[in-house]
């Protein structure tokens, strides 16, 4: 039946001027005959896709308008790309421990660079819908979740061009901050709920810290009445070559962790994470999360070495806005980030005698 209808469909294109019009029209006619045997055996399910199919059909000239005006041709692209990591290459991998102790997964680690390239996506839609009304602020806090290092050197050279607008540039750099912790949070309960356990603390102190900072910072750009600019956006959405280095990076970090763990423990994993955190904290946290996932080091001993990472990489963005030109933004950006490296280790230092607190007194009572 659908090589007679698809044939019938050839030869009713091909007498026509344009052989590209009726696509969808083919598409929906053989469609409909995959249905109808689909319904013989599972009627409820083909109704349901039917009904899709329609609505797909109903809204096709929107969609075809929304594609063509709204969406780039990178932004399209790289939604398909995203499709097919979900659709076509996460379910051929293997799930299995490989590498020593187990502590590398295939099927584990594409999820992580899955979830990331989509926390991307959504923040480069949020930017454009929202962040375009809304200023440099928002659409900063929104960027963070792609890149919080790109972020504040973008808006550190926004800010040399048009000085006006060094103060709303500064609350955007330092908002990026809160957005790339909510990113790290999402890693660590995907991974090791132990492991977001004991980092809660770090990450929900230092995001308030950078939270009532930018906000602050924020406030005062308003009372100068400086008309909202935005962000300017990459045209891609996420980089398909960034995602497989970030999975390079992962890998590389996690092998040699659980190697040095075998032969020098937990202080091998705590250099190797901190220098994975000075190219990239998700990098970093997800090797973390994983080896704590695969047993090679437990939660609390993670808890140093994710403190570190993160201190690391804000070293490295305090560097990035130092090099910027305007002195507003250098210092302004340089202040929240110190800040959030105090809020790190003074968390961890309170969260390490509450533990031992609770642990004598729950020894007293047995």
């Amino acid at each position: 039946a659908v090589a007679v209808v698809a044939i019938a469909r050839v030869v009713s294109v091909t007498q026509q001027a344009d052989p590209s019009i009726g696509f969808t029209t083919t598409l929906a006619l053989i469609s409909v005959v995959l249905l109808g045997a689909m319904a013989t055996e599972t009627a409820f399910l083909a109704a349901a896709i039917a009904v899709v199919i329609a609505s797909l059909l109903a809204a096709r000239k929107m969609l075809h308008d929304f594609s063509r005006s709204v969406l780039t041709t990178m932004e399209l692209r790289d939604g398909l790309i995203l499709g097919v990591s979900v659709l076509v290459i996460l379910p051929l991998l293997p799930d299995t421990d490989i590498g020593p102790g187990g502590a590398l997964n295939p099927c584990t680690l594409f999820i992580i660079v899955v979830v990331i390239m989509m926390i991307s996506a959504a923040g480069h839609i949020a930017t454009r819908v929202i962040g375009a009304r809304l200023g440099l602020p928002v659409s900063g806090f929104l960027s963070g979740f792609v890149s919080s290092t790109s972020t504040i050197l973008a808006l550190g050279h926004h800010a040399t061009e048009k000085p006006e607008e060094a103060q709303s540039a500064a609350a955007g750099a330092t908002l990026s901050s809160v957005s790339s912790l909510i990113q790290i949070g999402i890693i660590l309960l995907a991974l090791s709920p132990a492991m977001f356990t004991m980092g809660f603390p770090m990450l929900f102190s230092a995001g308030v810290v950078a939270a009532l900072h930018g906000a602050a910072i924020f406030f005062l750009a308003m009372r100068r009445k400086v008309e909202p600019a935005v962000l300017e956006l990459p045209s891609q959405v996420f980089s398909v070559k960034g995602a497989l280095g970030f999975a390079l990076i992962v890998a590389v970090v996690m092998v040699v962790s659980a190697t040095l763990n075998d032969f020098f423990g937990n202080t091998a994993v705590l250099a190797s994470v901190t220098l994975a955190g000075l190219v990239s904290t998700n990098s970093a946290t997800v090797a973390l999360a994983s080896l704590v996932a695969a047993g090679q080091i437990s939660a609390a001993a993670g808890a140093l070495p994710l403190a570190a990472a993160l201190s690391a990489n804000a070293i490295v963005r305090i560097l990035i806005a130092f090099r910027q030109k305007s002195k507003t933004f250098r210092r302004t950006v340089a202040f929240g980030l110190v800040l959030q490296i105090g809020a790190i280790w003074l968390s961890l230092w309170l969260a390490e005698i509450l533990r031992r607190w609770f642990a004598e007194w729950s020894a007293l009572v047995s």
